[in-house]
């Protein structure tokens, strides 16, 4: 019996020895295994020692981690104010919430902590995070990020929110207000515009953009490509099928010395000239509003269009750079300038012709004279000039007039500038201011270029006809006699 007891009692002992030597065993495996994971998670920068390789080394300022590097050098100074690194493949800034504010990629990084300040420079990329999940991507050779105040200076840029794009010289962008502002020479792209001018300052978010002068903006050709200049500003060679392909559109350009504003889609100018490449008039504006999605602009303040051949104001009007139309709103006047040919050139003509020829041609110069070569006026209510087809249309309370020679009114006026075509029509009435004679007539088409003149019937008229001028054939060359008293015949004759 106490044999027995002696063989239980062993066998406690064994098992308890078993049972101690498993706990010490896994007591040190659970010690060993937190070191191995500190090791892995963050590396530790020593003052002076350079790390290669560098995955996911944060950098923390007042307990809070600012920076997170992936880089492929990076060394600490003994005094541990200053990290340099070389090769970075990324630069992440945490805002106060922790939250991924700036994104970097360059050849080399220098953050001081004295100041506040890191250094960027080579082959910069930089994404910066905007509301509502907006991001603003671009290029630099130089970047410096004050942390402390907040602001990111960039050299040489080039950057694109969305479709608008920019390039610079030097750029100054506060991330918390989105607000960019950008100096010295500036380009600005959105899909239809060209913006140049010398500086910007811009929300990024809101996209309000206010430009400062001498400001050159042009509407560019639909469909065509915004051109990307690079950083240096280098010319950049154009697609000459893609030329041949634009030929029919044409940019628009408007300049001005007041400031700029534009408030997506629309541009806001004062005291602007606006021109178009491959045309040669010029509108000018006290105020003008240019619509991107429209393609239209919009005078609301005193409008002056001019051309080679017209010239005509208004209060207001518009431009409608798709259909090729100006508009004006009345009162509307239009001044058809004077045509004048070359001296040389009338001579040599007149020289070559019969001696009847040239009496005939000198009669029927008299209306050229008197409407192609000194010009005319019109007032009206509305105006379209159609200047691709070198066209105008007056409407609305037409009034014409050449001083001191003819005046007239209508219900529509057409006036091809090139062709030099007049056609008036509608309750028309034109009076001879010299002689007196008046026609009323529905329509009338004169060629100022060959002097026909179609009237459509029916027509009345009344002609003023003074007896001095019945007698004038019948006196011989050189006989005298006393003037008589100029007497009126008035007649009037209706042709149907």
């Amino acid at each position: 019996m106490l044999k027995k007891r002696l063989m239980v009692a062993a066998a406690f002992v064994v098992l308890g020895a078993i049972l101690f030597a498993f706990w010490v065993w896994s007591g040190r495996k659970t010690v060993k295994q937190p070191e191995a994971q500190v090791q892995k998670r963050e590396p530790k920068l020593e003052p002076g020692i350079t790390l290669e390789g560098v995955e996911g080394l944060i950098l923390r300022r007042e307990g809070r981690k600012t920076w997170e590097l992936f880089v492929d050098v990076i060394t600490l100074d003994k005094n541990q104010t200053q990290a340099t690194a070389q090769g970075i493949k990324k630069a992440i800034y945490y805002d106060e919430k922790g939250k991924p504010l700036l994104w970097f990629s360059a050849q080399t990084l220098v953050y001081n902590s004295n100041t506040g300040e890191v250094t960027l420079t080579g082959d910069i990329q930089v994404e910066a995070r905007l509301p509502k999940g907006k991001m603003l991507v671009g290029k630099a050779t130089q970047a410096v990020w004050h942390e402390r105040k907040r602001i990111l200076e960039v050299w040489d840029g080039q950057g694109q929110v969305g479709e608008t794009r920019f390039l610079v010289r030097r750029i100054r962008y506060n991330p918390d207000t989105t607000v960019l502002e950008a100096f010295e020479q500036v380009v600005v792209f959105t899909p239809r515009t060209r913006l140049v001018c010398p500086m910007v300052r811009t929300n990024l978010t809101t996209r309000y953009l206010i430009a400062s002068p001498p400001i050159q903006l042009t509407v560019l050709a639909k469909k065509s490509p915004t051109p990307f200049l690079p950083v240096a500003f280098r010319k950049v060679a154009q697609n000459e099928q893609r030329k041949k392909e634009e030929k029919k559109e044409r940019p628009m350009n408007f300049y001005t010395d007041k400031p700029v504003i534009r408030k997506p889609p629309r541009w806001f100018f004062e005291d602007v000239r606006i021109t178009e490449e491959g045309e040669d008039y010029t509108i000018t504006a006290k105020r003008a509003v240019y619509d991107e999605d429209a393609d239209k602009v919009e005078i609301p303040e005193g409008i002056r269009f001019e051309d080679p051949e017209t010239i005509a104001t208004a209060p207001k009007g518009e431009v409608d750079n798709k259909k090729k139309i100006a508009v004006f709103f009345g009162p509307v006047e239009v001044i058809i300038k004077p045509k004048k040919e070359e001296p040389e050139k009338a001579k040599k003509e007149q020289g070559s012709q019969p001696e009847a020829e040239a009496q005939k041609e000198e009669k029927r110069e008299r209306l050229r004279e008197r409407v192609r070569k000194e010009g005319g006026k019109m007032v009206c209510d509305k105006a379209e000039y159609y200047y691709r087809e070198r066209r105008v249309v007056a409407t609305g309370n037409v009034k014409f007039e050449q001083e001191g020679r003819y005046s007239g009114k209508a219900d529509k006026v057409t006036y091809l500038t090139r062709d030099e075509i007049l056609t008036i029509e509608g309750n028309v009435v034109m009076r001879d201011l010299q002689k007196g004679h008046e026609v009323e007539c529905p329509k009338i088409v004169i060629n100022l270029q060959t002097d026909e003149v179609d009237i459509s019937p029916p027509v009345s008229g009344r002609l003023i006809v003074r007896e001095e001028e019945e007698q004038k054939p019948q006196q011989e060359k050189g006989e005298q006699k006393p003037q008589p008293e100029k007497v009126e015949k008035k007649s009037e004759e209706t042709t149907k």
